[in-house]
Formats: structure tokens, sequence, C-alpha cells
């Protein structure tokens, strides 16, 4: 027995001589270290050959300075090749707000690792830099841990100050290392016990969709040449009142996280008109399926459509249920058939053609003739047709953002912008009708004169100011107290010729020229003159019109007017009816005699870029209630359709 008792005592003294065991030997799970990058450039962008500090913090269970462990850090600037950071200690004293900031975080009652606290400096470019960096994080146990692949910008400080709302730059961040990130999020909560929610806010949405769908923006073009900051939604409000922008991009605003609110679009409509800050809009900005708050409203709540001169885009979203199309939607985005951009000569273009690589969304093409919507709707419906798995994947992606299933096959047959573009514009509202079905909305009366001007205007207002060779893409632009262009191509994705044109659009709306409105010539016996026409020529004037009332007797001197409001019907006393009668066709002159229509709008009627308006009832009471409704509708936003029509383009 006391030589059992030795034997034993000789094997626990040995025991307790031998080395411990690897720590990889008892780990029951995968715990990789996470890395928290305590700061990035405020609104992605720094000054001209500005160095910047990057303090990163580190947690891991055994430790990443022994063994296999090791910190890397990582920078490119321009795209070019990766080169070393070097990584130092830092101390939490060099900027205190920032280390509390970071370790605030932890939320668990005890911490069994270890924790590191680093930085890396970044040297400093010229304007128009895109700057690039990584953190790379083993750890003793040979686990490696990436962060999110930030970018940031050189601006320009003397340029002209541009805003850009895309949300894309960061969340390509978490794309290009979005495995790692999501085992860092789970192990944070599981072990580190960190609060990493605002970093999963960004990352779940880019876990629904398919890789491509997501493209890399490059502001260095702009960036080169104007004082750009780059900014998410929740901080557009506060950095049009902060910053000042002379020019907003919303860029390519097309996830549900990345969707304006009412009341940020109602702001920034307000900011544009009172600054005369110019507006460019992009791609999939007007995706329906996703942020339909973007196109508006049947009530009049504001939309960004409706900034562009979009607003009959709004009926199709409306009409959807009683046409039998829920499955459909107004805009379809991710489309590429591969034909070049024509540039016109209107606007910032001189002509000429520029290959395009990147997607375009389509449905604005309800503004085009009949002809050229046909050009459109072939080449899309092929490129749906040959791309059909394309759009199950789509289709699977947007229910798993919004629970709604779509059928993008048929939105790409552009069913919906072919109800918009055959609707009837009425007194009361708009009628569309689709295979045998017939809708009519009511429509706030302000939104139903806009969609009555435009609908009039189809062809002048909003101006094409290029085209893709099929009509799949389009650039698409409007006049008035501001200057705003829709590209439907997403050029701040392409190559350097896309980024050029960009470039182009975003010089145009920051060169802003008040519009030389003509003058309104309203005829008017004066009997329908007394009864509302001074009053419709009050109103105009406080618009900003100037206005001239005439009679029959001495309409012949103004008959070339480029803006002519005629108050009265086909039988309109003291010679008013006669012009009416060349103006209406004999079943609009009907339709007047009998109340069933009373409100009109020809184009090129005696002359080439003419407006003409007809408010005409049975009798002059009627007249004078239709001249009440017009007059009721009209506001700012009608005059700048007006504005876009009349003004030329330079």
């Amino acid at each position: 027995m006391n030589k059992l008792k030795a034997v034993f005592a000789i094997l626990l003294l040995f025991g307790m001589l031998l080395p411990p065991a690897s720590s990889a030997v008892i780990v029951s799970e995968l715990r990789p270290p996470i890395i928290i990058v305590g700061n990035i450039p405020r609104d992605f962008v720094i000054g001209p050959y500005e160095e910047f500090t990057v303090y990163f913090y580190i947690a891991d269970d055994f430790g990443v300075t022994t063994g296999k462990g090791k910190v890397e850090a990582y920078y490119r600037i321009d795209s070019g090749d990766w080169k070393p950071a070097y990584v130092r200690t830092a101390a939490a004293g060099e900027n205190w707000s920032l280390y509390q900031s970071i370790i605030h975080r932890f939320y668990g009652e005890s911490q069994n690792f270890y924790v590191f606290y680093r930085k890396i400096n970044l040297p400093g470019a010229p304007p128009g830099s895109r700057i690039e960096f990584k953190i790379a994080v083993t750890d003793v146990e040979g686990h490696t841990s990436y962060s999110p692949v930030y970018s940031y910008y050189v601006a320009n400080p003397g340029g002209p100050k541009v805003l850009i709302v895309d949300p894309s730059v960061e969340a390509m961040a978490f794309e290009k290392s979005l495995d790692s990130l999501v085992i860092q999020f789970n192990v944070s909560r599981s072990f580190y016990h960190y609060n990493l929610s605002d970093f999963e806010a960004v990352a779940e949405p880019l876990l629904k969709l398919k890789p491509w769908m997501l493209t890399e923006h490059n502001w260095g073009e702009l960036a080169k040449y104007y004082n750009i900051r780059i900014v998410s939604l929740d901080e557009l409000s506060e950095a049009l009142k902060e910053f000042q922008p002379q020019a907003v991009v919303l860029s390519n605003l097309w996830l549900p996280e990345w969707g304006l609110s009412k009341d940020q679009i109602s702001a920034l409509r307000d900011y544009l008109e009172t600054h005369h800050a110019g507006l460019v809009v992009t791609s999939g900005t007007l995706f329906d399926a996703t942020n339909p708050q973007h196109i508006g409203s049947v009530d009049g709540s504001p939309g960004i459509a409706g900034l562009l001169g979009l607003d009959p885009l709004i009926m199709a979203g409306s009409a959807k249920d009683g046409l039998n199309l829920t499955r459909a939607s107004v805009m379809v985005p991710f489309i590429g058939t591969g034909y070049s951009l024509v540039l016109s000569e209107r606007g910032p273009f001189n002509g000429g053609t520029v290959d395009v690589g990147t997607y375009s969304t389509v449905g604005w093409q309800y503004v085009l003739s009949s002809t050229h919507f046909g050009i459109a709707k072939r080449s899309v419906s092929r490129f749906a047709a040959e791309n059909g798995l394309r759009m199950r994947e789509m289709g699977e992606s947007i229910k798993n953002l919004t629970g709604v299933q779509f059928n993008f096959s048929l939105s790409a047959s552009m069913v919906l912008p072919e109800v918009v573009s055959s609707m009837e514009v009425t007194d009361k509202g708009v009628v569309m009708t689709h295979g045998g079905l017939k809708v009519e909305l009511a429509v706030e009366r302000g939104l139903l004169e806009r969609i009555r001007l435009l609908h009039a205007l189809k062809g002048y207002a909003p101006m094409l100011l290029a085209r893709t060779s099929d009509y799949s893409g389009g650039i698409l632009a409007m006049e008035g107290d501001y200057r705003a262009v829709y590209s439907s191509v997403e050029l701040e994705a392409g190559s350097t010729e896309e980024l050029s044109v960009l470039r182009k659009l975003v010089d145009w709306v920051l060169n802003y020229e008040p519009v030389q409105m003509p003058e309104v010539v309203i005829l008017a016996n004066d009997i329908d003159w007394g009864i509302k026409g001074n009053l419709l020529a009050a109103h105009l004037g406080a618009l900003g019109l100037s206005v001239r009332h005439v009679t029959a007797d001495d309409f012949e001197a103004y008959r070339n007017s480029k803006i002519v409001i005629i108050l009265g019907g086909p039988d309109a006393y003291d010679g008013v009816g006669g012009y009416v009668r060349q103006v209406l066709s004999p079943n609009e002159q009907n339709a007047v005699r009998t109340g069933e229509r009373g409100m009109f709008i020809k184009t090129n009627v005696w002359t080439e870029g003419q407006v003409v308006v007809v408010l005409a009832g049975q009798d002059r009471w009627q007249t004078g209630r239709k001249t009440r409704d017009y007059m009721n509708g009209l506001d700012k936003q009608y005059i700048r359709i007006l504005a876009t029509f009349t003004a030329p383009v330079s």
C-alpha cells in the first residue's frame, strides 16, 4: 500500500512539472477574435494630403500576441496594390472619448478574455483619391477575423458643396467581409457580450441579397472637383442644415432600409426650393417594390418622383389592385441590355455615345412616344426572358426583404408603365384600363393638375437628355426653381466614361439659372373674366407669372404666345367659342356641351412649343367652377413643369 502511495505521489509530482496543455485542446466551440473599428473619417471624406489615424479594439479568449497570433492591417489608394499599414499599440488617453465609446459597448458582468487597443496611420493623398483599409486578426489558436473593408475619399474643399446620400458605401464595406462579420456578431453575443447591434443592422439586409444585387460606387470623380460629403438616410436632415449643399445626390436608394420618409422628402423639397440647389437621383431610388413612398400617393403626399416630374408613376402604383396587377412593380431595376448611351445636344451634353456596363431601372418609359416605348418594351422583355433565373432570384430577395412576392418577369414586360401611357385624365380623376378592367382614381387636386399637364406635355417634360439605343436606359431632367435629374442608369457604379457623364449632370444642376417664364395670355370674354378670370390671374401672379387678359378681338396678336388659357366652351360669347373650336375636337366640344368634360390641355396648337389650356362649362357658371378647380391645383410644382416646357435648355 505504501508503495502504491509512493508511485501515485511521483506521478502527481511529474504531472505538476509537465507544461500546461495547449488551449486549442480544451476549446469546445469556435471563438475567433472580434474587431471593433472605432473610427472612420466623418462622412467618408478627409482633406487633401491629410493623414488619418484609425483606432481599433480586439477581444479574444486566448489572445493574439503569441504563437500563431498576429494583427495585420492593409491599405490601398485608387484600387492599387494592398500595402501593409504599421500596427501600433494605442493608449486610451490618445482619444479618450473614442476609447470610452468602444469599451462602453461591453455589457457582461465579467470578461474572461483578452483585449487589445491598436491604431494605424494612413497616408494623405490628393483630391479625388479613394483610400481603402482593412484589418485581419489571427488568434493563438489560428482563428482569423476580418474587419469591414472601409473606403473614404479625399474631397476638394474649394469646390462646390455636393451632398451624396449613399448608404451603400458602408454596406459594401461589410459585404466584402460578410462571412467573417456574421461569425463575429454571433460570438459577440454568446461569449464576449459586446453590443454590435448597429453593425448587425447594416449587415442584415445584405444576407437576403444575391451578390450581383450590390454594386460598388466610386465617388472619386466627384471628390476631385467638389467638396463632397457622403451620408446615410438618418443623417440627411442634419447635413442639409449644417453642410448647406449646392447639390444633392440620391444614389440608388433601393433597399427598404435605404428609404426616405415622407417628412424627409418634404424637407428635401423645401430645401431645394429655398436654396435653388440641384438634385440628381439615380437608378433604383424609384423602385416601388421596396420603397413605394419614393413614388408618392394619390393623396398628394410628397414623393421623390414628384421632384423629378414623374408624378404619373403614382397612378400605376395606386391602380394595381383594381387592374389585377398586384404582383407587378412599376419600376424594375437590374436591367442590363448592353446598349450604348446616346447623349443629346441639350443640357450638359453635346452629343456622342457612351458605353454602358451598369444596370438600368426601367418603368420611366411611359414618357416616350408609342414607337419608342415599343422599342424599349421589346428589348427589356427579351432581357427578362433570357435572364429568367435572375428575375426569379430578384423576386426571392425582394420577398425576403419585404414579405411581398413580386413577379419581375411580368413587371419587365412594362405592363404598368404602358397603363400609365394610355391613361385618361378627366376633370375629377384618372381612368386606367387593362385587360378589360377599368379603374377610376380620385386624386388630390394639385397632383391631378400636374398629371394632366405632364400627360399633355409627354415628350417635352421631363426632358430626355440621354437614352440608350434601345430606350431601356435614360436621363430625364426638370427645370424651374431648382434643376433636377433622374438617371435610370447607375452611373456611379460605372467606368470612367460613365462617371464623366455623372459629373456633367452634377455640373448642370449646380449651374442653376432662373427660368424666364413667358407671359400667360388669358383669352376670355368680359363675363367669364369677371366671374373667375381675374382671380385666376391674381393666383398666377402670386406664383410669379405675368398675366395678360385679352378678348377675342385682340387675340390674333397673341395667338402664338407660349402659354394660353381660354375660359369658355365652343359656344362662348364674343368670339371666344370660335377659338375653342380650333383647339378642341368635335367629340371634345360635345363633351363640354353635355357637361361630361370641361378641362383640356393641348400643345402646339397655333405654333410650336405652345401649351393651350381650355377651361369650359355648359354655361358661364360651370366655366367658373372649372376655373376654380383648375386654380386650386396650381402650385410651385405645376409652374416647374411649365418652366421645363418653355425654357431653352442649355
